[in-house]
Parts: C-alpha cells; sequence; structure tokens
C-alpha cells in the first residue's frame, strides 16, 4: 500500500505532460543516452563541450556517475519498448517509490514491523521528499536517498545478526552500496555523520565486541576505498569531514574493545 501510494502521488504530474521537469534532469538524460550509446569507458573520456563554454565539461568529474550508470544498465535491463528519455521520465518516481520498501526494513530493525509500516507511509506521502522524486525528477536525490538507506540498512542489519557468514556478505554489500550512494548524491554526507556518531556508541550497547572489532572496521574501510576510487566524491573525501567521521569513530571503537 505504501509502494502504491507513493507511486500514484510520485506520477501526478503526468496528467499535465510527459516530461523531464526543471533544467539539470535534461543534462542527466543526455549523459546517460551518451553512456548508453558509447560504453563506460568512453562517457569515462567525454569531455561535454555544449556545456561550460569554452572548455567544456569532464562529466564524470564534475556529475553524480552513479545515476547515469544506473539508469543504463536499469534501462537496458528493464527499459523493454521504452525510449531512453520516457524512462529516465518514470526512473525517479519508481525509484522513490522502492525507497519505501528500504524504510520499512530499516525501521523494522529497532521498532517493530507495525513502526516500519508505519514509517514508509510517511514516506510515501512526505512533501519534501515527493517534490524532489516525482515524475520526470531526474535528479540524484531520489537515487542517492535509495542507496544510501540500503546501506545503511545492510549495515545495521549486519551487526545485528550473529551468523558470520551473513554479516560478512552484509557489511561488503552494504559498504558497496553506500560508496554508490556517495556517488550518486552528495547530500549523503549527511548519512555518514550520524553513522560515524553511531559507531562511536557503539560499544556501549553491544555486548558482542568480537564481531564489531571486525565488521565495522571492514565496513569503513571498504566505503572509504570504493568511494575514494570515483571521481567525485574522490580521495579528498577520506581526509574530509565525513571521511574523518568514520575514520576516528571506528579507532575508538577497535581501542576501547582492546
Amino acid at each position: 500500500m505504501a509502494f502504491s501510494t507513493s507511486f500514484l502521488i510520485r506520477t501526478q504530474g503526468s496528467q499535465f505532460g510527459f516530461e523531464l521537469n526543471e533544467f539539470d534532469p535534461f543534462f542527466n538524460f543526455r549523459a546517460t543516452e551518451y553512456l548508453v550509446e558509447n560504453g563506460f569507458s568512453e562517457y569515462l573520456q567525454w569531455n561535454d563541450d555544449k556545456s561550460w563554454y569554452p572548455h567544456g565539461r569532464d562529466v564524470s568529474a564534475t556529475s553524480q556517475v552513479m545515476l547515469h550508470v544506473t539508469a543504463a544498465i536499469t534501462y537496458q535491463i528493464f527499459g523493454g519498448n521504452l525510449s531512453l528519455y520516457d524512462f529516465t521520465i518514470l526512473f525517479p518516481a519508481v525509484i522513490g517509490s522502492l525507497t519505501v520498501v528500504v524504510v520499512f526494513l530499516l525501521v523494522r530493525l529497532f521498532a517493530g514491523t507495525s513502526a516500519g509500516l508505519f514509517a514508509s507511509m510517511l514516506f510515501a506521502i512526505s512533501l519534501p521528499i515527493v517534490m524532489r522524486g516525482s515524475l520526470g525528477w531526474f535528479k540524484s536525490e531520489p537515487l542517492g536517498i535509495f542507496y544510501g538507506l540500503l546501506g545503511v540498512y545492510l549495515f545495521l542489519s549486519a551487526i545485528n545478526s550473529s551468523n558470520k557468514k551473513i554479516i560478512f556478505s552484509k557489511i561488503i554489500f552494504g559498504a558497496i552500496i553506500l560508496s554508490f550512494a556517495m556517488a550518486s548524491w552528495g547530500g549523503n554526507q549527511f548519512f555518514i555523520i550520524p553513522l560515524g556518531l553511531f559507531i562511536l556508541v557503539l560499544p556501549f550497547f553491544k555486548k558482542d565486541h568480537k564481531i564489531l572489532l571486525w565488521s565495522v572496521p571492514l565496513f569503513v574501510t571498504i566505503f572509504l576505498l570504493i568511494s575514494s576510487t570515483f571521481e567525485r566524491p574522490g580521495p579528498s573525501f577520506v581526509y574530509g569531514l565525513a571521511g574523518l567521521s568514520l575514520i576516528i569513530p571506528t579507532i575508538f571503537l577497535i581501542s576501547s574493545i582492546f
């Protein structure tokens, strides 16, 4: 019900026209189109001479690469008979609606099923979220929030588990997906700082310190390494406020356990 409600709200704009909305979505569509038509290696070397006159724009270094990559891959898998243009119009509404499922899973971890359902419905009808994730809003926020919440969910569910194989797999995938979130939307740094504070207090609330001793450093290391390989946010992210907000609490966690 939350997914359906979210999708219906986000697609209401179709009654006024089925088009991309605002300016940046047109650039993101053109960048995705270039990626689909020319491949990833050409995309990484692309200097867009139709932007930022007179020198052009280094697209992979100055834009949200994972937005273009995710849209291109999902279009090739699920696009069917849709044109890429129509697919990018629908993309934010679908991703925004799928996020309610992630919200449910995340809240259910620490507050139960009823709270998870309630939270997912609140997310579905949240006006600020809907405004920046509706039909035609092919920008970074909808995908960035989806990846960010999914990465946090996998991390929290990992340290809440007792099965080492499940913990290891969720830690790996959670770190990778959270790094995708950073390459999708710069606002995801707001996820990182509270996550660092959570790691800081974790030894005082989690009894099984043996799991924390390897799972948290593994998560932080993989996340920072993969994030630094993207041109944006790049290696400077590791030494910035967001990177240090994870590194310092992780060091504190290890030292407090020992």
